[in-house]
């Protein structure tokens, strides 16, 4: 099963007047198999706004997931969602576009009690 990875300004929601910069992609093969994409926000001031780790992959578990973290500019983990299949299962499962909805939908973290 192969294909294209998801649109991630869509995924991730980037307002059309931020812009999303690949920081770059690292795979790892065997038993524990996963891409990993990693990217860049910036808002129109050129300002660091988000860092964003995107994957897709096999865990140690045997289990198969594909979902996203967002960190804050200060490294902190902001918001993350994960879906329990791979994302070239998903995409075969569901419309390319229902997929790309599927991992829409974020669950913030709570930090010391506090909405991040």
């Amino acid at each position: 099963m192969r294909c294209d990875p998801p649109p991630f300004e869509t995924i991730f929601r980037i307002p059309g007047e931020h812009r999303l910069e690949s920081d770059g992609m690292l795979g790892r093969g065997g038993r524990v198999f996963g891409l990993s994409w990693f990217h860049r926000e910036y808002d129109p001031g050129d300002r660091l706004v988000a860092r964003y780790e995107t994957y897709d992959e096999v865990g140690a578990d045997g289990a198969s997931r594909c979902g996203w973290r967002r960190y804050d500019e200060a490294g902190r983990l902001t918001l993350r969602h994960e879906v329990g299949m791979r994302w070239a299962a998903l995409v075969e499962s569901l419309s390319r576009r229902e997929a790309e909805t599927a991992l829409q939908h974020p669950q913030a973290i709570v930090l010391d009690g506090v909405p991040a």
